[in-house]
Formats: structure tokens, C-alpha cells, sequence
């Protein structure tokens, strides 16, 4: 019908082709600059442990490459959650993009300066180094594997309903992954088990709870 107002959907917005193609480049880019850290990502998925010579050979958690891959697994994570709660909540919490990609971000800088604290107090290493890298490379690993299912969500809106409650799943499991492996490191390196279990309750799944409580407490509107 002419002059009638014509369904805009939110998930499709340029500004989300925007984020999606910045991140294939950010991609493209490692890939060409660092093609062998494709094989340390495919080890740090599925392997408990990297292992001593990986370690010494590619540990560096400043690397560039790693920030790019840490950038996107945030960037596209947070396109998942944002996509979840406008899709399948059923009072959608009028949270923007940037508040959700601010919110997985500042929960993982808070793991690991968290980590590095400990560290720092324990004047011991005791497996952190291992963790914090090989939970960025997890973290990334994770944000490559929803970067499809959120692109294919944005543009088929039929698919939502699969594709959507898929990379939630995703997500969780790679959440707890990283806690099962994050024991297995500090009981490998000798650390009390009461020491592990207070780690993992106090820095790892209370930012993240208070960051789900923060968002879907927030009063800012998507415009």
C-alpha cells in the first residue's frame, strides 16, 4: 500500500554490515601477517594444555595478531548477545551494540587483570601466563565460530530461531571450557584446589554475572 511505513529491521542495519565486513579484514589481515597462528588457535580449542615449547615459542599476549583475534571474538559475541536480546527475549532490554560490545570487552580485560594481580601477589607464575594466553586464543576461537552465525542471523530473519539459541550454546560451552581448563592448569601446577574454586567463582564468573545484571538493568534505549 502506498504511503504505508515500510518494516525496518534492526538486526540488518548498516552499521552491523559495517562491524561484520571491519572484521573478515581485521581476519584477512591475520592471515596474511601470521598464517601459523590459525595452528596454535586450532590447539588452543582443543587442547587442555599448549604445552612448554609453544609456550616459549608464541606466548606473547601483546602480539597484534592476538589483540585482532581478541577483537573480534568481542565484536562478534557481542553481536550475538545484542542480536539475542532484541530477537529472543520476550521484552527485548533496550540495550544497544556498544553497550554490550563495552560489557564483553571490560569482562575480559577484567579476567585478566585479575590474573596478572594474582600473579603479581603470589610472586609466582603458576600457570597464569598459560591461561591468560591460552584463554585469548579460546576466546577467540569462540568469536570466529558465532561471527557466521551472527551474519547469517542479521540477514535471515527465519533462521533466527536456530542460529541465535545455537551461538548462545556455543558461547557457554566455550565459557566452560575454559573454567574446566583453567582447574586442570592450577591443579597441574600445583595450586590447592580452594585456591582454583576461589579463582574461578571471584574472577571469572562474578564480572560476568555483574555485567548480565548491568545490562539487563540499563535504561538506555536502541534508537
Amino acid at each position: 500500500m502506498e504511503g504505508a511505513a515500510r518494516f525496518i529491521d534492526p538486526l540488518s542495519a548498516d552499521w552491523a554490515t559495517g562491524v561484520f565486513l571491519s572484521c573478515l579484514l581485521i581476519l584477512a589481515t591475520v592471515n596474511v601477517g601470521s598464517p601459523r597462528k590459525w595452528r596454535v588457535l586450532r590447539q588452543a580449542a582443543f587442547r587442555i594444555r599448549l604445552g612448554r615449547q609453544v609456550l616459549r615459542e608464541e606466548v606473547d599476549t601483546r602480539d597484534r595478531n592476538v589483540i585482532g583475534l581478541l577483537a573480534v571474538a568481542v565484536a562478534s559475541m557481542a553481536m550475538l548477545l545484542w542480536q539475542s536480546s532484541m530477537s529472543l527475549a520476550s521484552e527485548p532490554a533496550g540495550l544497544s551494540y556498544m553497550q554490550v560490545f563495552a560489557a564483553v570487552a571490560l569482562v575480559l580485560l577484567a579476567q585478566a587483570l585479575v590474573l596478572r594481580l594474582f600473579s603479581f601477589l603470589a610472586k609466582a607464575d603458576a600457570g597464569i601466563t598459560e591461561y591468560v594466553y591460552t584463554g585469548a586464543l579460546l576466546h577467540s576461537a569462540v568469536g570466529i565460530a558465532t561471527l557466521p552465525l551472527a551474519a547469517l542471523a542479521a540477514y535471515r530473519p527465519e533462521w533466527r530461531a536456530v542460529l541465535l539459541p545455537s551461538g548462545l550454546a556455543l558461547i557457554s560451552l566455550g565459557l566452560v571450557y575454559r573454567w574446566v581448563r583453567g582447574a586442570w592448569i592450577g591443579l597441574g601446577e600445583g595450586v590447592p584446589f580452594r585456591y582454583v574454586l576461589l579463582y574461578l567463582c571471584g574472577a571469572e564468573i562474578a564480572p560476568l554475572a555483574l555485567a548480565l545484571s548491568a545490562l539487563r538493568s540499563s535504561p538506555t534505549h536502541l534508537s
